[in-house]
């Protein structure tokens, strides 16, 4: 089972925790793609693209064992959140297809398996 440490970002704001919940499905954990239908288009850190639910959900690499997530953060139709999984840093920048955040049509991500700069 994949341990989870949460950012303390999330109390109070729904959108928050739907930005945390999808940044935590897309590296291995919990799967939450609720939010996803088939229009959504995730735009992988190699330039790939995976567009649709189930397209999505296929392209989830391996269940890590730790996943953390730092920061997230929402404003009108987008949201991002970053964090680690397994030491490799990651960030999703999630737009929604409106500000109330009932589905989303685009997610870009980046990695990177370094731990600091230089």
């Amino acid at each position: 089972m994949t341990q989870l440490t949460r950012s303390a970002d999330c109390g109070n704001s729904p959108k928050n925790k739907a930005v945390e919940d999808l940044a935590i499905a897309l590296e291995g954990g919990p799967w939450s793609g609720g939010l996803l239908d088939d229009d959504t288009v995730w735009a992988l850190p190699a330039g790939d693209r995976v567009t649709g639910a189930p397209a999505i959900r296929a392209a989830i690499a391996d269940k890590p064992r730790a996943i953390q997530v730092d920061r997230v953060a929402t404003h009108g139709k987008t949201g991002a959140a970053s964090g680690s999984a397994d030491g490799r840093r990651f960030a999703h920048f999630i737009t929604f297809t409106t500000a109330s955040a009932k589905n989303v049509a685009a997610i870009d991500s980046f990695r990177k398996n370094e731990t600091s700069y230089g």
